[in-house]
């Protein structure tokens, strides 16, 4: 059986431990200690990191009662050195206490029970039995959170063979001795967990998102150090946009807005005189070429070549529309006749070195070598031009 320190000090950082069991399978060493500070991972919460006699450690198997350590190297025999990596534990501590506090103020005041938990490596998040808060809601839940932070209540863990005397958040996962974790005259949780001394450590709590999962909302949160470095990076944007905006902070959002609005009424100026350029292109190739207008361009979308070939069709003409600087793009379209341009489009993209493909008067693709374009014009011309319709 593994002495699991983390259940009694979780801010233990560093230990010597001795061997009772090691194997080697598949080139990486499994180590079972007396004792250690690490805790694998479960409820929600993610799994500790850090060195056994200065090498990484590769993870962390809950075996029965025993903690299993996985090395890519023999650490040796005798005591061996287990440092944590704290600063992520803390992290961990300070996200999970943040989820009982929270957990707490959901049922007692929004009665929204906790349906599930996890702490991401950017975000945590919890679960809840309603399908959704207001943005009202969200800031009573907030600052209600604050107000128990800033009360500064003791947090601490004991062991109890009947959670028919405790006030337990909700019922135990399995039967006989738990071990909870109270934050004093608030919360009380069964949960085996790491967590921090006092509410005042979990520091700024903030709800990030809400979500709809099936028909609960799930809250994103972040807590202490996240919830700073999260405030840092909004200030950071922040500031950006005042100093390209020149704007008060409130009205930002207004002016990004009339921002947007301007650049979509621009696009779609933009669009229509994209038309009318292809438009006239169309007419003046239809009045300077034969049957098959074969036209290059330079830089265009997809969608305007499309718009050239279409309009180059309902003129009466076959049209090979092709760019090579910018998006690769070739189409090939049949204007007067029935004949199915699918019969050519294996021999087209073969010579063009591409794919492609499409319905019967309209082919589009890519090629990679456009040296035997000439031979595609010639074999259009042969089946469009030269046999006729039906051919």
């Amino acid at each position: 059986m593994t002495e699991r320190i983390y259940h009694s000090d979780a801010y233990c950082r560093e230990i010597t431990a001795r061997i009772t069991a090691k194997e080697s399978r598949e080139g990486l060493f499994r180590l079972r200690l007396e004792r250690t500070i690490f805790r694998p991972e479960g409820g929600g919460q993610p799994a500790d990191h850090g060195t056994i006699n200065g090498l990484p450690l590769l993870g962390l198997e809950n075996d029965r009662d025993d903690v299993v350590h996985v090395l890519g190297l023999d650490p040796g025999e005798g005591d061996l050195r287990l440092v944590l990596d704290f600063v992520g534990r803390y992290d961990h501590m300070q996200q999970h206490t943040a989820q009982h506090l929270l957990s707490q103020v959901l049922v007692r005041d929004f009665a929204a029970a906790t349906l599930s938990f996890a702490i991401g490596p950017e975000h945590s998040s919890i679960e809840t039995g309603r399908p959704d808060f207001s943005e009202e809601e969200i800031r009573a839940l907030e600052a209600e959170c604050a107000r128990r932070v800033f009360a500064a209540l003791p947090v601490r863990v004991f062991a109890s063979d009947d959670p028919s005397t405790l006030h337990l958040r909700k019922p135990p996962k399995v039967p006989g001795r738990i071990r909870v974790v109270e934050i004093e005259g608030f919360d009380q949780s069964a949960c085996g967990g790491t967590h921090v001394r006092n509410s005042a450590e979990i520091g700024p709590l903030k709800i990030l998102r809400s979500e709809r999962v099936r028909s609960n909302a799930r809250l994103y949160y972040a807590a202490g150090g996240r919830a700073l470095r999260d405030h840092q990076q909004k200030h950071e944007v922040v500031q950006r946009l005042q100093r390209l905006i020149t704007q008060p902070l409130a009205d930002i959002p207004a002016q990004v807005q009339a921002l947007l609005k301007e650049r979509d009424d621009l696009r779609r100026e933009l669009q229509q005189a994209r038309r009318r350029q292809m438009e006239q292109e169309a007419r003046d190739a239809i009045a300077d070429s034969g049957a098959v207008v074969v036209r290059e361009f330079s830089g265009c979308a997809a969608a305007d070549l499309r718009r050239f070939a279409l309009a180059v069709m309902q003129g009466g003409r076959h049209v090979l529309a092709f760019q090579k600087e910018g998006p690769p793009c070739i189409l090939i379209g049949r204007g007067p006749g029935d004949f199915d341009l699918r019969r050519l489009s294996g021999r087209i993209f073969t010579l063009l070195d591409g794919r492609g493909g499409g319905g019967a008067n309209l082919l589009e693709g890519r090629g990679n070598d456009l040296s035997h374009l000439d031979e595609v014009v010639e074999l259009l011309r042969d089946h469009l031009e030269r046999r006729g319709p039906g051919a």
